[in-house]
C-alpha cells in the first residue's frame, strides 16, 4: 500500500516547502472564513452538490470540517495521521456517491483564492512568493493525490463487488438449474406418495392410521413447496423495475434464509403489515438483500434461544423494514466499517465482506438507505429505508 512518504516523494514536497506553508499559515486563517463562504456559494450553484447541502446543522458542521482541512494544508504536519485521515475522507465521499470532480474543482478554488492573496501580499519580494505560491501548489497536489488514489481503491472494490455479484447470480442460476431437474426427477415420486394417501385416506382407516397418512401428506407438501421456492428464487429474473410487494418479498426471502441450519432453533416473530404501499424495484435484488441480512442474523445468533424480530412500518414517504436479532453483536469500531467492501466479522473461509456492501449498494440504487444499531453482546437491528414513489427513476427499464 502506498504511503504518505511516497506520496511526498512523487510531488517533490521538501522541508523548505514545509517551512513556506507554516509561514503564511496565520495570513490563511486570517481570510479563512472569507474563503470557506465562497467555497460554499460555488457549491451551492451545482444542483449535484446542492443536494448534499440541504440541512442546516449539517452545513454549520461542514463550514467548520471545510475551515479546519484548509488551515491542516498549511499546518503542514504531512505524517502517517494526515495520510489516513485525506483517505478516510475520499473512501466517504466515494462511499455517498460524491464524483470525485468535486475534489478537483475544490482545490481549484483553493488555488484561485489564495495565489493571488500571496502574490498581493509579497509583492516586491517575487522570490519569496515564488516559494509560497510553489509550496501551496504541491500540498494542493499531494491532497489531491491521496484522495484520488483513496476513489480508485474504491472503484476497483467496487469492481470486485460487481464481479462478486455477477459470479453469485451465475450460482444462482446453476442452482435454478439443478433444483429444477430435482423438482422434475422427484416430482413423480412425491406425486405417487400423494397419490397414495389420498387413496387411503377416502378409505376412512382408523383415526391413528388416518394422522399418520395426513402426516406424510403433509410434509409432502412441504417438500413440494420447498423445492418449488428454490427454483423461483434462483431462476434468472430480468432486471425490470415494478411495485415490490414487501411482505410477500420478505416471506419469500425468510423461506429461503430458513433452510439455514443456523436457522432451525431461531425464534421468527413477524410484524409485517402486508397493507404498506408498494415501493418501485427490482424485487429479485430486494429479496436478495432481505436474504443476505436473514442469514447474518442467524449465523450471529446462539444455538439456542435465537430471537429473530422482522417489522415493517411507513415512515412518511418510506417503508422501513427492521430486522432485530438477538445475536452476538458488533463493537462500535467494526459497526463504523460494516458497509466497507471486504470487511467482515466472520471466520476466515465464513465470509468475503462483500455481502453488506453489495446489499448496501441496491439498497442506494433504489434511491433509500442502509442502517445499523448494535451492542456487542446484546444483538443487532438493520433498518432498510425504501422511498415511496409513482413511478421508477427515470431510465429504468419496466418492461
Amino acid at each position: 500500500m502506498p504511503s504518505i512518504e511516497q506520496h511526498l516523494k512523487y510531488i517533490l514536497v521538501t522541508d523548505d516547502d514545509v517551512a513556506s506553508l507554516r509561514e503564511v499559515r496565520d495570513l490563511v486563517e486570517v481570510h479563512a472564513d472569507a474563503f470557506v463562504s465562497h467555497f460554499y456559494e460555488h457549491l451551492f450553484s451545482f444542483e449535484g452538490t446542492r443536494a448534499f447541502l440541504s440541512d442546516e446543522n449539517k452545513i454549520r458542521i461542514l463550514l467548520k470540517g471545510q475551515r479546519d482541512y484548509l488551515l491542516s494544508l498549511f499546518d503542514a504536519k504531512f505524517d502517517d495521521e494526515y495520510y489516513q485521515f485525506r483517505r478516510m475522507i475520499g473512501h466517504t465521499h466515494f462511499r455517498i456517491g460524491l464524483d470525485f470532480k468535486w475534489y478537483i474543482g475544490a482545490y481549484a478554488r483553493y488555488l484561485d483564492f489564495y495565489t493571488p492573496l500571496f502574490q498581493k501580499h509579497f509583492e516586491g519580494d517575487d522570490a519569496r512568493m515564488y516559494r509560497i505560491t510553489g509550496a501551496f501548489r504541491k500540498a494542493t497536489l499531494l491532497d489531491m493525490s491521496i484522495v484520488l488514489e483513496a476513489y480508485h481503491e474504491g472503484d476497483k472494490a467496487a469492481l470486485k463487488a460487481s464481479q462478486a455479484q455477477v459470479m453469485h447470480q451465475e450460482k444462482l442460476s446453476a442452482v435454478g438449474l439443478l433444483a429444477s431437474g430435482l423438482a422434475h426427477e422427484i416430482g413423480n415420486p412425491l406425486a405417487s406418495i400423494q397419490a397414495v394417501c389420498d387413496n387411503q385416506l377416502r378409505k376412512q382407516p382408523d383415526p391413528l392410521v388416518a394422522e399418520k397418512f395426513q402426516r406424510i401428506r403433509e410434509q409432502v407438501g412441504r417438500i413440494t413447496a420447498i423445492v418449488r421456492q428454490l427454483v423461483g428464487y434462483a431462476r434468472p429474473t430480468p432486471s425490470t423495475w415494478q411495485p415490490v410487494v414487501i411482505s410477500e418479498t420478505v416471506h419469500s426471502a425468510l423461506i429461503i434464509a430458513k433452510l439455514s441450519r443456523s436457522a432451525k432453533t431461531v425464534d421468527i416473530d413477524l410484524q409485517i403489515d402486508s397493507a404498506l404501499p408498494k415501493p418501485w424495484g427490482i424485487t429479485d435484488q430486494v429479496s436478495q438483500v432481505f436474504l443476505n441480512l436473514f442469514l447474518n442474523a442467524f449465523d450471529a445468533m446462539p444455538e439456542e434461544g435465537g430471537k429473530l424480530i422482522v417489522r415493517t412500518l411507513q415512515k412518511d414517504a418510506s417503508i422501513a423494514i427492521e430486522i432485530e436479532d438477538n445475536g452476538a453483536g458488533m463493537s462500535t469500531e467494526n459497526l463504523s466499517k460494516l458497509f466497507t467492501p471486504f470487511f467482515t466479522t466472520k471466520d476466515v473461509g465464513k465470509g468475503t465482506g462483500l455481502g453488506l456492501h453489495v446489499c448496501h449498494g441496491i439498497v442506494k440504487r433504489h434511491g433509500g438507505r442502509m442502517s445499523a444499531e448494535s451492542k456487542l453482546g446484546k444483538g443487532s437491528v438493520f433498518s432498510v429505508i425504501l422511498p415511496i414513489t409513482d413511478s421508477p427513476p427515470e431510465g429504468a427499464s419496466t418492461q
